[in-house]
């Protein structure tokens, strides 16, 4: 194997871990509103503070998939140059 096909996979099995990674607190707080219809969870805060909480993670989220996607066009460029040239 050559080395962009060895860091490609390497790439996707990073994306894919940081996927399972992170939503596994939403995949969570999903079962426990299914498993109780009545969860209410008491915030002591402003609304805002938790929506700015929520930007920062998008914008690292966007940021991280970005650079696996450039992962990603690396690998498959080099798998057709490799096969078709």
């Amino acid at each position: 194997m050559t080395t962009g096909i060895i860091l490609g996979l390497g790439l996707i099995t990073i994306v894919i871990c940081f996927y399972i990674i992170l939503n596994i607190p939403y995949w969570l707080i999903l079962f426990n509103k299914r498993q109780n219809k009545n969860m209410y969870v008491n915030k002591n805060y402003h609304k805002w503070v938790y929506s700015s909480d929520d930007f920062l993670n998008k914008v690292l989220k966007f940021s991280i998939y970005t650079l696996y996607g450039y992962g990603v066009y690396i690998f498959i460029s080099e798998i057709i140059s490799k096969y078709f040239n």
